[in-house]
């Protein structure tokens, strides 16, 4: 029978409801093809389609995914979802692991992306926003007007139209298992396991080499700079030395390579993932640093 608005309603309604449920959607049709006279043409065969039904494809988010997103959120590291996928399919499982929080989340697809401007962009980032339907271009588009915001942007992807994004990415991230051998070049980063959750681990080690290395630094200033100032001052006062040239490394042998070792080896802190990102041009030396090391200890 003909396909009516009313029944064209109907399907449609139904396929925004195995949306929400959080499946993947996929409309299925024949044509009766008329004997074979050469080739079969696309442009031939995919018209005056009969309507057969709906199929929904449950693709589950992994369980640890929920638990890396609110430890991202907990460390001031924002999540944003860009996928090709249907927006209210993207919508439920960006809710279902914690991504969205807000009631009216915008949902931006790639057709309403290209109508707008740099500056209608940004101000849009400023809000909680989910990106659906969104092309190869599209993902391009966002990373860049992203980084145009002062952020250090790290993607994660799988396939070919993920590409660009990992390039111009400051971080590109490509999944070993699923992803294809060109998404894998692509990258800077290639996850073993296919696990998001990896990904907050690699941030917990990463905050934990840069204290560490502070740790180390602030050190070496408190017990190397004293051993100095017997030099300078025997120097300046014409005094015998306290202290000959061979103690004084005999003394950094047993004091200073042990103790250095630990400090780089030491395990995050308990709370170092409870703590917004330091910015980008905070040198790793700084005043704290140093008033920490020569005023207290």
């Amino acid at each position: 029978r003909p396909l009516d608005e009313t029944t064209r309603a109907d399907i449609m309604a139904a396929n925004d409801e195995y949306a929400r449920n959080v499946l993947r959607v996929l409309a299925l049709a024949y044509s009766p093809l008329p004997p074979r006279q050469g080739p079969y043409r696309a442009e031939q065969v995919e018209r005056d389609l009969i309507f057969l039904g709906l199929v929904g494809m449950m693709d589950p988010p992994r369980p640890e995914v929920a638990t890396a997103v609110t430890t991202c959120r907990s460390a001031g590291i924002r999540i944003v979802m860009i996928t090709g996928d249907y927006g209210l399919t993207a919508e439920s499982l960006a809710r279902r692991v914690g991504l969205l929080v807000t009631p009216n989340a915008h949902i931006l697809t790639g057709a309403e992306l290209d109508e707008m401007s740099d500056s209608e962009l940004q101000a849009i980032l400023q809000e909680e926003v989910l990106f659906a339907r969104m092309a190869p271009e599209h993902k391009l588009r966002l990373v860049a007007a992203f980084q145009a915001r002062g952020d250090v942007v790290a993607v994660s992807g799988d396939g070919v139209n993920d590409v660009p994004a990992l390039r111009k990415a400051n971080v590109g991230i490509a999944m070993g298992i699923t992803g294809t051998d060109v998404a894998k070049q692509a990258a800077d980063v290639i996850l073993t396991d296919d696990n998001f959750g990896a990904i907050t681990q690699a941030i917990a080690e990463g905050r934990a080499v840069y204290d560490n290395l502070r740790k180390f630094i602030t050190h070496i200033f408190v017990s190397n700079v004293p051993e100095l100032m017997p030099f300078i001052i025997t120097g300046l006062f014409r005094l015998p030395l306290a202290l000959t040239v061979a103690q004084i490394l005999a003394i950094d042998l047993g004091t200073d390579v042990m103790p250095s070792l630990a400090l780089g080896m030491e395990q995050p802190e308990p709370k170092v993932m409870q703590r917004p990102p330091r910015p980008r041009t905070k040198p790793l030396i700084d005043r704290n640093l140093l008033l920490r090391a020569f005023l207290w200890l």
